[in-house]
């Protein structure tokens, strides 16, 4: 059966499934998508990227059907996927929170050659073009080909327990540049 056509739609013994108090436990890497749209700079915080494939290298990240960066993203079909490193809980709050106060002219941010927007000091980044958006309740899973990859040395900051940390302990390798 292709999976297109299971039925996501929860049972009765769903109800009360909180997955907010059962992810609290699982640690996650903590990102900043970024994107463009006519006007001007849109992002936001996510947990949710992961790798789908290496070859063609893909990875996917949620995002949520009310995040006002989803009509710019999906019209634009190009973002930039930000690690954050340990030192950067501020910007990983401040795109949590409101998106009037993201984009503001501090420094920590600028524009790359193709009109995205590029957060500095960031453990890596990816720039990627959407190849499909997969309806999943609340939210989309957007897959996205990775057109250009840089990562750097830092620590990242993680996600546990509805916070951020910097991580403590971790093995970096040397810097790597990947396509555009």
């Amino acid at each position: 059966m292709p999976i297109s056509t299971l039925d996501a739609s929860p049972s009765p013994a769903d109800a009360g499934l909180d997955l907010r108090t059962f992810f609290r436990g699982a640690a996650a890497s903590t990102w900043v998508v970024t994107g463009t749209g006519p006007n001007g700079p849109v992002g936001f915080t996510a947990i949710s990227i992961t790798s789908v494939s290496l070859d063609p290298p893909l990875v996917s990240f949620n995002i949520s059907k009310e995040s006002n960066s989803l009509g710019p993203i999906a019209r634009s079909r190009r973002a930039a996927l930000h690690l954050l490193n340990g030192e950067q809980r501020a910007l990983a709050e401040r795109f949590a929170r409101d998106r009037t106060l993201r984009f503001i002219d501090d420094g920590v941010w600028s524009l790359d050659p193709h009109g995205l927007p590029v957060l500095h000091d960031v453990a890596a980044r990816m720039v990627v073009d959407i190849v499909n958006l997969v309806d999943a309740g609340d939210s989309f899973i957007a897959v996205a080909a990775v057109r250009g990859a840089h990562a750097g040395t830092p620590a990242p900051l993680i996600h546990h327990a509805g916070d951020y940390h910097p991580v403590t302990t971790v093995t970096t390798t040397s810097t790597t540049t990947i396509g555009a």
